[in-house]
């Protein structure tokens, strides 16, 4: 069941990164509960589909567009940590940037994401999901 939840995810960021935010939504249960990361302004956990893409329009809202690089997939039973950058381009002023790399611990059940917690770095999300580094 690990590599078929790391294949979900990792098909998420692909759906996400070639046809948008709602495209990914697949691999997510509707009740998905989605925190922000913790030093992001009115940082806040969302819930289902519609909080998912709420949470990306907050965080993506003031890109022209944006690409989300997996730098690295571990799994872990239900949960499955990811280690990701950004790529963005600034609607106003046109500059493009690379975001610092964040970790996430995404927890699946039945095939399908039912919870995501961002984190600041890699190794706050690998303790999190309890694997020593």
């Amino acid at each position: 069941m690990s590599e078929e939840n790391v294949e979900i995810v990792r098909g998420a960021f692909e759906a996400f990164n070639r046809d948008g935010p709602e495209a990914a939504l697949a691999a997510f249960a509707r009740d998905v509960e989605w925190h922000d990361l913790p030093d992001q302004p009115d940082a806040e956990v969302h819930h289902g589909h519609a909080g998912v893409l709420s949470a990306i329009e907050q965080f993506f809202g003031g890109f022209e567009d944006y690409d989300v690089n997996l730098d690295e997939i571990i799994h872990h039973g239900e949960q499955v940590v990811v280690c990701v950058r950004t790529i963005d381009r600034g609607k106003a002023s046109g500059a493009r940037f690379e975001q610092r790399p964040a970790g996430g611990v995404w927890t699946l059940r039945n095939g399908l994401v039912v919870r995501v917690v961002w984190f600041g770095t890699r190794r706050e999300a690998v303790e999190a999901a309890g694997l020593a580094e």
